[in-house]
C-alpha cells in the first residue's frame, strides 16, 4: 500500500503544533513561573511520537531512533518541498526506500526483536531458522539438513514416494520449469551457506555492516516469498 502523503503531514504538522509555544495565562502562573509553555500536553507528544517514528520508518532507508520536533519539520520538509529542490540542484533522485516491515513474515518477525537491539548477525540467523523450519513443516520433510533440503524440494525431477517437491510453476514449459526451480534452489542454498552458515563459526565475526545485513534478509524475504508461493507435489506409495 502506497503512503498517503496528505494523511502523513497532517500528523506530521499535527506534531509539530503540539511543540508550539503558547502564553500561559497570568492568572494561571506564578509571578516568576515561565510565560509560556508547549501548546500540547506531554500525554498528547508522547502518543504523537509512535505515529512520527513509523513515518520515519516509512519515508527513509535509515529512519530516526528518537523523533524530535527538528526531525518533523525535516520530514515536512521533504515531504512538501524536497523533491523540487532537490531536482533544482541537479542532485539524484532517492530510489525507492525498504521498509523493513514489508518484509515477509517469515523473515521480518523473527528478526525484528534482534534487529531491535542492533544485534543484526543474530537476526539474520533467526531470519534463517525460521525459514527452514518453514521449509520442513509445509514439505514435511524432517530429516534433511538445509542445503540438501533445498536441493531435494527443488529439484525439477517428478516427487517420489517420501520425497516430495515444491512447485513454483508447471511443467508445460520446460525452460520456465527448469529455471524457476533451479534458480530458486541455487538461491536457497547460497543463503544458508554464504548467509547463515558463517554466522555458526564462532569467533569468526562477519562485521557486518546494516546496510548489508539488510540486504541479506531481503535477499531471505524473497526465498520466503517463493517458498510460500509454491505448492507441494507429492505421489501416493
Amino acid at each position: 500500500m502506497a503512503m498517503d502523503i496528505e494523511w502523513t503531514k497532517q500528523q506530521l504538522r499535527h506534531f509539530i503544533s503540539l511543540h508550539s509555544r503558547v502564553p500561559i495565562p497570568e492568572s494561571e502562573r506564578a509571578p516568576r513561573d515561565p510565560k509560556t509553555r508547549m501548546k500540547g500536553t506531554l500525554e498528547e507528544r508522547n502518543a504523537m511520537r509512535h505515529i512520527i517514528l513509523l513515518i520515519g520508518e516509512a519515508m527513509y532507508e535509515r529512519p530516526p531512533r528518537a523523533v524530535s520536533l527538528e526531525q518533523a519539520e525535516r520530514m515536512l520538509w521533504d515531504l512538501e518541498e524536497g523533491d523540487d529542490v532537490r531536482e533544482k540542484l541537479g542532485l539524484a533522485e532517492p530510489g525507492p526506500a525498504l521498509a523493513a516491515h514489508d518484509l515477509h513474515p517469515w523473515v521480518w518477525d523473527a528478526a525484528r526483536p534482534h534487529w531491535s537491539s542492533g544485534n543484526h548477525e543474530a537476526a539474520l540467523w533467526a531470519a534463517a531458522i525460521n525459514v527452514n523450519s518453514r521449509l520442513k513443516s509445509k514439505s514435511g520433510r524432517k530429516n534433511l539438513g538445509e542445503t540438501k533440503l533445498v536441493n531435494e524440494l527443488f529439484a525439477t525431477e517428478p516427487a517420489q514416494p517420501g520425497r516430495p517437491r515444491l512447485r513454483r510453476v508447471d511443467d508445460s514449459n520446460p525452460e520456465l520449469f527448469r529455471d524457476m526451480h533451479a534458480g530458486a534452489s541455487n538461491l536457497g542454498k547460497g543463503l544458508f551457506m554464504a548467509v547463515r552458515n558463517p554466522i555458526n563459526h564462532v569467533g569468526e565475526a562477519l562485521e557486518l555492516t546494516e546496510r548489508e545485513a539488510l540486504e541479506s534478509l531481503a535477499a531471505w524475504s524473497l526465498f520466503a516469498r517463493w517458498v510460500d508461493a509454491a505448492w507441494v507435489e507429492t505421489v501416493d506409495k
